[in-house]
């Protein structure tokens, strides 16, 4: 075994904190899980700036501007089913509440700030983000419906504001009564168009059928709705 000394900033402490955490406080263990994690990368990617190329594309989508619009409008309402909500640790690992604030860095031009009674097992919640309207709500349903399904947490109000929303939530129990109470607080304050949509999307041709069958829509189609393209 080689005994060498290092130098490390708060910083590089902070950054490491969490595998040093894991090996209860052993910076030398910490250091040799770090060091494998280096070396499977370099074997992998080449380099550090390699690996930076190769995760911008598989992390996300980039989407143009006016298509990010129309989808959040399209999408405003609307809840994302579980296995959606549950994929938010995909792009970021989620082991405490704080980790959440990550939300912030994949590409939405929001600030957001998360206190819990408890970063790990929280029975309350507090959410602030800043930013445009449309893409605080569409954080603020990713929040809750993922605190919904990974913690069992009910939200307990909204505060909208012009450049803000604070969402707050609390732990439910484990019951049917209280599962009923996680579903119905996220319809009140994010999926008051859900139950419709999904009728809709369930059944695509009896509304289109009924739509196109009332009398008068004809006219509502050629003057308040644009041609599909040209």
């Amino acid at each position: 075994m080689i005994r060498k000394n290092i130098s490390l900033y708060e910083e590089d402490m902070r950054k490491i904190a969490k595998i040093v955490e894991r090996h209860e406080g052993n910076l030398s263990a910490a250091m040799r899980e770090i060091i494998d994690f280096v070396d499977f990368m370099l074997r992998k990617f080449g380099s550090l700036e390699d690996a930076k190329k190769i995760e911008k594309r598989t992390k996300g989508v980039c989407l143009p501007f006016g298509m990010l619009r129309w989808f959040l409008t399209y999408t405003s309402e609307c809840l994302p089913d579980e296995a959606a909500a549950g994929s938010i640790e995909e792009i970021c690992a989620i082991e405490s509440v704080s980790d959440l604030a990550e939300l912030a860095d994949t590409g939405f031009p929001v600030e957001l700030n998360v206190v819990a009674n408890d970063v790990r097992n929280p029975s309350e919640i507090e959410a602030t983000i800043i930013g445009e309207r449309m893409y605080t709500e569409f954080v603020a349903k990713l929040i809750a419906c993922f605190l919904a399904e990974s913690r069992g947490m009910e939200v307990e109000g909204v505060s909208r504001h012009a450049t803000s929303l604070t969402l707050r939530m609390k732990r439910a129990g484990n019951t049917e009564g209280d599962y009923r109470r996680v579903r119905d607080s996220l319809l009140k304050y994010f999926g008051a168009r859900h139950i419709m949509m999904q009728e809709i999307l369930n059944k695509p041709r009896f509304w289109n059928d009924m739509i196109n069958a009332t009398a008068e829509w004809g006219d509502v189609q050629r003057y308040k709705y644009p041609r599909i393209y040209r």
